[in-house]
């Protein structure tokens, strides 16, 4: 029987400004406000209407999805396409339910921005209604943006989330379009999904793990400024790790058994990884890659631009000599609930 990973991307926040840098803005301001965006989440509650905006294949896609912040939880779309996340623990919702369950760690080992990113802090329009700042992470070997993160003033929620490719040029953004509500006082939040288990009963939520099992391999680091910043065991054998450079989150899946091309969703499109063939989406919800080498198969998942996924990529197998492999099948969860064409 195929084992299945349910896998997703947790949606940012983004869209493209022009940004004026305010002349007094240091490094430790704009840090000092990506952490406060972290953590708004928990003091502030929001709804409204976010537009998610992707570039694939050259052709830019566009959808629209309600968001809600209620006491410390954030939901994203609605019905059977619907993200939802309450500190590390995700979830996702399809036809028959919520059905699975990861964790992206938002604190603890994570670094800290500025340590991989040259960040400023700036002014620029309002977005929504909404007074906003903007903080933009250069890379600090060419000078070039790659990622604006635009924030309320008053309440520090993020607003909008914009990636930006190595010449600059925005690739992904996604960005409140309405606000309905933004801050005041904080309601109850929801109960956690009851997520469905498997006909052989299994958990399909992950444990945290201090060491992996037997054959598994997961490098502290990966060349780019990634870090390891979590283990996680699930009742079927899957293993996700999740690395992060400050700003952007990778989760890469694992399970022993050679990958089934057979099983992946439609679409995508075919990728060189350190000379290894590979399949690549490029969805409302983020970059996801699936690759096989030598009897050993791995997806990544992150809202990294392809370009840098696939560095990592490349660079995580030249770690991993010995790692026994991921996921046999990909399902249809692999384009998210925001994966429309």
């Amino acid at each position: 029987m195929r084992r299945l990973a349910r896998i997703a991307v947790a949606v940012g926040v983004a869209a493209g400004l022009a940004v004026v840098v305010l002349p007094i803005a240091r490094a430790d301001d704009a840090e000092s406000v990506l952490e406060r965006a972290r953590n708004a989440t928990v003091r502030e509650d929001f709804s409204g209407l976010v537009q998610i905006e992707w570039l694939t294949d050259g052709k830019w896609k566009t959808a629209r999805v309600p968001v809600n912040g209620t006491g410390g939880t954030v939901q994203v779309g609605e019905g059977t396409r619907q993200a939802e996340g309450r500190g590390d623990e995700r979830w996702i919702a399809g036809v028959s339910g919520w059905q699975a369950g990861w964790d992206e760690p938002v604190s603890g080992a994570v670094p800290a921005p500025s340590t991989h990113w040259d960040l400023t802090l700036g002014k620029a329009d309002p977005i929504a209604g909404r007074t906003t700042v903007v903080v933009t992470a250069s890379d600090p070997d060419t000078g070039t943006a790659r990622l604006k993160v635009y924030c309320d003033k008053d309440t520090g929620v993020m607003l909008r989330r914009e990636v930006l490719d190595h010449r600059g040029h925005v690739v992904r953004a996604v960005g409140f379009v309405e606000v309905k509500k933004l801050g005041g006082s904080r309601a109850t939040a929801p109960a956690d999904p009851v997520t469905k288990k498997s006909v052989k009963q299994q958990d399909p939520t992950p444990d945290k793990i201090a060491d992996l099992p037997a054959g598994f391999d997961a490098p502290a680091k990966v060349p780019g400024g990634y870090v390891l910043a979590g283990r996680y065991l699930r009742d079927d054998g899957t293993v996700q790790l999740y690395y992060s450079d400050g700003l952007f989150g990778v989760s890469v899946f694992q399970q022993r058994g050679d990958l089934d091309w057979n099983g992946l969703p439609h679409g995508g499109n075919g990728v060189q990884i350190d000379g290894t063939s590979g399949r690549g989406y490029e969805v409302a919800g983020g970059t996801v890659l699936v690759w096989d080498r030598d009897n050993v198969a791995r997806t990544v998942v992150s809202d990294a631009t392809v370009a840098d996924l696939r560095a990592f990529a490349a660079a995580f197998d030249d770690r991993t000599d010995h790692s026994p492999g991921i996921v046999r099948r990909i399902t249809d969860f692999v384009l998210g609930p925001f994966g429309w064409s």
